[in-house]
């Protein structure tokens, strides 16, 4: 019969096993998106051209988003699902404007393009 405390190191030792295979996962995956990426371009013909850009910043858990015309968004992130290049991400929206509620996303992150829905940024650092 295994006395109590070794039942208690065992599954300790297990426990700490699952986290960092967890741990290492998710920080191999975060991997992919980490660093700033925008994109910019016009809209409209040669009388009314409309200049805009957008630009992500993923730093460690952390998001930011900015563009113009004026729209921006921050919070926390994290991946809940990997299909080869594509990332399913769980945007946690702490601020943002206009107001958008914290929503899930599918990320195609490829060499130095990271597509979000139809637009693809590039790595700027």
């Amino acid at each position: 019969m295994i006395n109590t405390n070794c039942k208690h190191i065992v599954f300790f030792l297990l426990f700490a096993s699952f986290f960092l295979m967890m741990l290492q996962s998710c920080g191999k995956n975060s991997a992919k998106i980490q660093g700033k990426w925008s994109v910019s371009g016009e809209t409209g013909d040669s009388t009314d051209m409309r200049a805009w850009f957008l630009t992500y910043e993923f730093e460690d858990r952390n998001y930011k988003m900015s563009g113009y015309p004026p729209i921006s968004e921050e919070g926390s992130y994290e991946i809940v699902q990997e299909k080869g290049d594509s990332l399913q991400v769980y945007f946690n929206v702490i601020k943002s404007s206009p107001d958008v509620k914290s929503h899930k996303d599918w990320i195609v992150a490829k060499d130095s393009a990271l597509m979000i829905g139809q637009v693809t940024l590039r790595k700027t650092n």
